[in-house]
């Protein structure tokens, strides 16, 4: 057994958290600073403007250590800085806090990639895989995603930027130690690897039980069903399926369209033009804080992805006990069990996912099974407390 360690772990996001990846990143490092035997530190851009380094210590009850090395205003070019400035600023504090250990939190960020081209990398390293440039190339590159319009700035910068990526990601590959895939499917986007073991998503259940929050009050006023979507405003997100889903619903029946996530708004709502503002509602970002209170004031929380590894928005609103519709695509079949725990659709099927809404909304006791059944699913298998646990498994593992 070994006494005591520090670990170096590169979080490209971080809090503010604002995508899947810093979620993983915030409640993982979270579960880990109970360990008594471990002393973490965080290295990672400054987002935003009212960052303050002493409100995310609190959160972490002061347990780690933040280090940062660079800021992030955008949502594309941020992770090119954070990486030249690890190459500047790593080797500072490597030899300050001697770490025993680096943990990359994202194989497509691959923060450390530049340190280890340039051989400034002495101890082993571990990276976690939430999905592969390639796999995400693939689906840009298809035929029915040509026809979609409204992609974001930064799925056409991926898109261009996809030889230089892809190339730098196999150099990454080369140089890791070990891997953590957080599902079968993303494990397998990286054919061949070793050294690579499953460790699944989690979400902390306490934090999903909470039932009121102020600033999401309004929505009690809203007497229609409410049908919440979470996540950035992406095209591989399946948004322009989902908007023509809710035109088939609201011509059979009324309810209320919640989308809560970052991206280009005015140019989603020219999608919904025709549609009644009072029947749906952007939020823009919403504080993870907040969210509990937000899945636990909706009736359905939908994800139509086009492809997904294993998302945590699907665990949150089950933590929720509140009921999922999801596409059949990437890890979300390791999550739901259809019409056990979650309703599985075919991805760019708004006739499929309309009429399983609709299903839903007609079907109190569906719902209310599947709210239970997703609870229980959750409570058994996709916990922080066990995604840490295994996470540490594999730092001991490595340093023995």
């Amino acid at each position: 057994m070994i006494k005591m360690f520090r670990l170096a772990f590169l979080a490209p996001e971080f809090i503010p958290t604002w995508g899947g990846v810093g979620i993983y990143s915030v409640e993982l490092i979270r579960e880990l600073s109970k360990k008594k035997d471990l002393e973490i530190h965080v290295i990672t851009p400054k987002r935003g403007k009212n960052y303050s380094k002493k409100r995310v210590l609190r959160y972490f009850d002061d347990k780690i250590n933040i280090h940062n090395v660079s800021t992030a205003n955008d949502t594309f070019f941020y992770n090119f800085k954070f990486q030249l400035a690890l190459v500047k600023e790593f080797p500072k504090l490597h030899n300050k806090y001697r770490f025993d250990l680096v943990h990359s939190a994202n194989l497509v960020h691959m923060p450390d990639i530049f340190l280890k081209l340039f051989g400034q990398l002495d101890i082993p390293t571990v990276c976690t895989i939430h999905t592969t440039i390639d796999s995400q190339s693939r689906l840009y590159g298809k035929k029915k995603l040509k026809l979609i319009k409204n992609r974001e700035k930064v799925e056409i910068l991926s898109r261009l930027t996809y030889p230089y990526i892809n190339y730098m990601q196999k150099q990454n590959i080369k140089r890791t130690d070990r891997f953590i895939a957080v599902s079968e499917y993303t494990k397998n986007l990286v054919p061949g690897l070793k050294n690579c073991r499953v460790i699944h998503n989690g979400v902390d259940l306490k934090k999903f039980q909470k039932d009121s929050n102020d600033v999401l009050d309004f929505l009690d006023d809203i007497k229609m069903p409410k049908v919440l979507f979470a996540g950035r405003l992406l095209s591989m997100k399946g948004l322009d399926t989902y908007i023509r889903s809710i035109r088939r619903i609201l011509k059979r029946k009324k309810a209320y369209f919640i989308f809560a996530g970052t991206g280009d708004v005015k140019k989603w709502e020219r999608r919904l033009r025709g549609v009644l503002k009072k029947y749906y509602r952007f939020l823009g970002y919403v504080r993870h804080t907040d969210m509990p209170a937000l899945y636990r004031k909706s009736d359905i929380f939908v994800l139509p992805s086009l492809t997904e590894s294993f998302p945590l928005t699907v665990l949150e609103a089950m933590a929720s006990k509140t009921p999922v519709i999801a596409t059949d695509v990437g890890g979300i079949p390791e999550i739901i069990s259809h019409e056990k725990n979650g309703i599985l659709v075919k991805p760019l099927c708004h006739k499929g996912l309309a009429d399983s809404i609709l299903r839903l909304l007609d079907d109190l006791k569906l719902r209310k099974n599947i709210s239970n059944n997703g609870f229980e699913t959750v409570n058994d298998n996709f916990t922080t407390n066990k995604m840490a646990d295994k996470t540490y498994e594999v730092y001991e593992e490595m340093l023995n």
